[in-house]
């Protein structure tokens, strides 16, 4: 009888391992990319860049409104595309302070690449800022032929009265 025991329990742990393994297949590692200012876009938008024109394109057009002391402006970073890909994604404008997007994770699932985002804005009682903000994740992804999808989860942060 205690045989059988140890025999399940190894079997247990086998069964766990591989079905660990399994799931950290499924990972789809990203790295965030910071952008020197956000896209200001007024509606929700995503954009897959694939190439290095398009990606100098979309980060200097966020640098076009900010003036550099000489030879400060930030330099777009250079990317093997034959390797990766580009995502980002906005939430459209916002009218106070005290929102965030944030990537939580990327998933790959059987058909499709998931994206899984957190979207943080101010609760009633939260002190922000009454300028315009334009929450935006820019993140850099191995190269894949399988489409993109969101998921958003939406967190209220708390703020004492």
């Amino acid at each position: 009888m205690k045989y059988l025991y140890k025999k399940i329990i190894l079997i247990t742990f086998i069964i766990m391992t591989v079905n660990i393994a399994n799931a950290a297949d499924e990972i789809f590692s990203h790295t965030v990319l910071t952008l020197p200012d956000n896209p200001r876009n007024e509606e929700p938008w995503n954009q897959v860049i694939n190439n290095q024109k398009d990606w100098e394109s979309f980060f200097y057009a966020q640098t076009a409104h900010i003036t550099y002391p000489e030879g400060e402006a930030p330099i777009a970073e250079k990317f093997d595309f034959e390797k990766y890909q580009i995502l980002a994604s906005g939430l459209g404008a916002r009218s106070t302070g005290g929102h965030s997007l944030v990537v939580k994770g990327v998933m790959e699932l059987n058909n499709v690449i998931d994206i899984q985002v957190l979207e943080i804005s101010p609760g009633t009682n939260c002190m922000v800022t009454t300028a315009f903000t334009y929450p935006s994740a820019t993140i850099l992804v191995k190269k894949t032929d399988k489409p993109f999808q969101f998921t958003v989860t939406q967190l209220v942060t708390q703020c004492l009265e």
